[in-house]
């Protein structure tokens, strides 16, 4: 998708919605002797050219939210990426063999337990 949405029309394009229109009012008063009548079809032009937009937004929209998405899933997997190797270092040091759970209460307070309350 261009980056520039809507893309600005050339200098053609705008001279001829310049004639198409003058051309059109030209024949609703004229011709037809209607003015309402031009307005009706510069109405319906306008709000198909709205709907275009609104389109086009909502193209933009979603093109954002699945870079915004990407972008999170990389994180997270990068995150996941980091928690395994700490995983597997922690795993490592607790294949020690020389560390028990001896170990563990030697630091223990005598009298107390696991979390600190009076046995």
């Amino acid at each position: 998708m261009p980056a520039e949405l809507p893309p600005s029309p050339s200098n053609r394009v705008k001279i001829a919605v310049a004639v198409v229109l003058l051309v059109t009012l030209a024949y609703s008063l004229v011709i037809a002797g209607q003015i309402l009548l031009w307005f009706v079809l510069v109405g319906i032009a306008a709000g198909v050219y709205i709907a275009w937009l609104l389109v086009l937004a909502l193209f933009r929209l979603v093109d954002a939210i699945e870079r915004i998405a990407a972008a999170r899933e990389a994180e997270v997997s990068g995150a996941d990426r980091t928690h395994e190797t700490d995983a597997q270092k922690t795993n490592a040091e607790s294949s020690n063999p020389e560390r028990t759970a001896e170990d563990d209460v030697v630091g223990a307070e005598a009298g107390r337990d696991a979390f600190g309350d009076d046995a």
